[in-house]
């Protein structure tokens, strides 16, 4: 369904990058209160010393990790689009 001109390209284009910047934006604004809801959890996890707790604790890192990367990378990316 190409028309002479374009319009019909562009205008495809154009909404897949709008769906594809406010899927990623909503992406970003999950993860980092997913983010702040673990390291809470891990820090009230960490304050008992019971050996479960402290196993669970230490679980909760194998989420936080890949999360505050991606954070710093949304943190710097943000930064950049100021610059």
């Amino acid at each position: 369904m190409v028309r002479k001109g374009g319009n019909v390209i562009s205008t495809v284009t154009t909404t897949i990058t709008v769906a594809t910047l406010t899927f990623g934006a909503t992406l970003g604004a999950m993860s980092t209160v997913l983010l702040i809801f673990l390291l809470a959890s891990k820090e009230l996890v960490s304050a008992d010393s019971r050996k479960a707790l402290v196993a669970f604790g230490r679980t909760l890192t194998i989420g936080i990790l890949p999360l505050l990367i991606s954070f710093t990378f949304i943190v710097s990316f943000k930064i950049l689009e100021v610059l």
